[in-house]
């Protein structure tokens, strides 16, 4: 799979601040076109576009999008796709 802007060099782990300057999570998974934002203690994670991303430094990655402006994705979801024995 091709990745235009990538997204594989971000490492997962990685601080994720959003356009607010406050804290979206970190990087739970990092696709070619978006990135999956965990937050500890949330119930969902954020699906975070990519062309969102405006910087990487400090070791934390900068975003052009708040909480709200971003779409969730539920921990079933996510578990779904995390878990390789349900891929179809």
């Amino acid at each position: 799979m091709s990745d235009p802007h990538g997204t594989s060099a971000i490492p997962i782990g990685t601080q994720v601040i959003g356009a607010s300057g406050a804290s979206l999570g970190v990087v739970r998974e990092a696709y070619p076109h978006y990135l999956l934002v965990h937050e500890e203690g949330q119930h969902g994670d954020l699906d975070v576009p990519v062309h969102a991303i405006l910087r990487f430094e400090g070791g934390k990655l900068y975003v052009s999008v708040n909480r709200e402006s971003t779409t969730a994705v539920d921990d079933e979801e996510t578990a779904y796709r995390l878990d390789p024995n349900k891929q179809q």
